[in-house]
């Protein structure tokens, strides 16, 4: 358990992202910002590294998924590509014994 200190005015600034330096940044929020890496969602958010870090942190979130992200769409890619690849080998009505 922790201690949740709640003390959210109910003002809309336009572009927040001065205010973003109190550490309010909701997680669906920050999955916006996923595909990027993580320095650059920080000066996104206006924000140093390490804040952005401990933020992950207090949502669960040990690694920036931003890598991983990048090698599953390297993976994806190279899937297709094979795929494209065999569906243009297979010879029509020939069955495998």
């Amino acid at each position: 358990g922790g201690g949740g200190a709640e003390g959210g005015s109910g003002r809309t600034t336009p572009a927040a992202q001065r205010a973003m330096l109190n550490k309010d940044v909701k997680l669906e929020e920050l999955s916006k910002y996923f595909h990027l890496p993580e320095k650059a969602v920080a000066k996104e958010l206006g924000i140093c590294l390490t804040s952005l870090k401990k933020l992950c942190r207090s949502y669960g979130i040990t690694r920036w998924p931003f890598r991983k992200l990048k090698s599953l769409e390297r993976t994806m890619k190279k899937v297709q590509t094979e795929q494209d690849a065999v569906s243009t080998q297979v010879p029509a009505g020939s069955g495998d014994g």
